[in-house]
């Protein structure tokens, strides 16, 4: 696998990385038993920073038919997508006025679950998803979708279908695009002229300020600041307008991009995050070393915490088989081995084995089988109070709560 070396938005060429994890595995390439141990690969996983636009970005690239063909993520797994889902598309629409006239088009729609909550409201959907086997769940639901990466040639398929869209929508997608151009490109070919192109990913200012170091996979390609943002914007006659930032996933943003010209003045609460950054210096090497330096901190304190609770007693099994799960497991080799198993809502991932740690993922009820574990780790830790509300027998009946990050604590 070759090395990234050249900043995706401006081209130039990038610094040595200021956080390397090492040789990981895939972050959602689970096995389906001990057979696939031995032959399972790994990727390098480190990350720069470009010092002309601001884009943190990794520094290797998995191709993207080698991640996203076959998926074994679902949103509708997790009862704050749903809620998300439908606060997103009624503020929305309220604030566009769109009708049944209008399209908004999903990028990585995933199994149709945002999609629905504006197909409820009145508004003409369309997904766009190249895991065709999620894709499939979508449109058994209900939610037309087509089965493909978003590029120029399927965004030529969409306008010639659907006709141009009023939103883009990108959900957590865009930190996977490697060619942001090309997506760039798309976007433009498929938006009206006074549509809106919206994009909700994890902030980089949050990752930094609440060592979200397991926010890093290799899917994760890139980590936004507004200042890279806008870079990219003025490079396609575009313009960032309003950021609202949520609390989803430990800290995101949803942007708002339009056309040049037709948005108006920037909003107050993008000026003011912008000027945040520019005071933070947030992608200064002196700020990022200090991130590295919190981590290999942090790494210390939990494994610590594990190990003295360990020496007293202690059981443990993990909560949540998400992706940044096993970016924290696989960085922290030995609080994955005090792990008995990991608990997840999603049956397409019961059975199976995590990468790298390899250990075993079961239905949420496996803690009540056999002697139950003294202490939950919460992998998950993004969505810690729906986990801990969902999980109340086994607080109940004794049990505590690890959460991991921003720094390891038992509840």
């Amino acid at each position: 696998m070759p090395a990234h070396t050249i900043c995706r938005i401006c081209r130039d060429r990038l610094p040595e990385p200021f956080f390397d994890l090492g040789a990981m595995p895939l972050a959602n390439s689970f096995l389906s038993g001990p057979t696939e141990f031995a032959a399972e690969p790994t990727y390098p996983l480190a990350v720069s920073a470009c010092q002309t636009c601001g884009l943190v970005q990794l520094n290797y690239v998995v191709p993207a038919e080698q991640l996203y063909r076959n998926y074994i993520y679902v949103s509708s797994t997790s009862d704050g997508v749903r809620a998300h889902a439908e606060d997103l598309s009624a503020r929305l629409i309220a604030q566009y006025g769109w009708t049944s006239a209008d399209l908004v088009v999903e990028v990585a729609s995933n199994d149709g679950t945002v999609l629905q909550a504006f197909k409820r409201r009145g508004v003409r959907v369309l997904g766009v998803e190249p895991a065709r086997n999620i894709a499939a769940m979508a449109n058994d639901a209900g939610v037309p979708t087509i089965p493909e990466f978003f590029n120029p040639a399927s965004a030529r398929t969409v306008v010639a279908d659907q006709g141009r869209a009023s939103a883009i929508l990108g959900r957590h997608v865009f930190a996977h695009v490697d060619d942001v151009h090309e997506f760039m490109d798309a976007v433009g070919q498929t938006l009206t002229d006074d549509g809106v192109f919206l994009v909700e990913v994890p902030y980089l200012g949050s990752l930094l300020d609440k060592r979200e170091f397991d926010t890093i996979y290799h899917e994760h390609l890139s980590y936004f600041s507004l200042g890279a943002i806008q870079f990219l914007c003025g490079q396609h006659e575009m313009e960032l307008v309003d950021v609202e930032p949520i609390a989803l996933h430990g800290g995101s943003v949803v942007l708002h991009m339009v056309r040049r010209g037709r948005g108006g003045r920037l909003s107050d609460r993008a000026e003011a995050l912008l000027r945040q950054e520019r005071e933070a210096a947030l992608v200064s090497p002196a700020r990022l070393s200090a991130f590295a330096s919190e981590i290999r901190a942090w790494k210390e304190q939990f494994e610590a915490l594990i190990e003295r609770l360990q020496g007293s007693g202690a059981t443990f099994a993990g909560y949540g088989a998400a992706a940044k799960a096993n970016t924290l497991l696989n960085f922290c080799p030995a609080a994955a081995r005090s792990l008995a198993y990991i608990l997840d809502r999603s049956r397409h991932k019961h059975g199976l084995y995590t990468p790298g740690t390899h250990l075993r993922v079961e239905p949420v009820d496996h803690w009540k089988t056999g002697v139950p574990p003294t202490h939950l780790v919460l992998l998950a830790w993004n969505f810690k109070d729906e986990i801990m509300a969902q999980m109340k027998p086994f607080s109940d009946a004794g049990g505590r709560f690890l959460v991991p990050i921003p720094e390891p604590r038992v509840l």
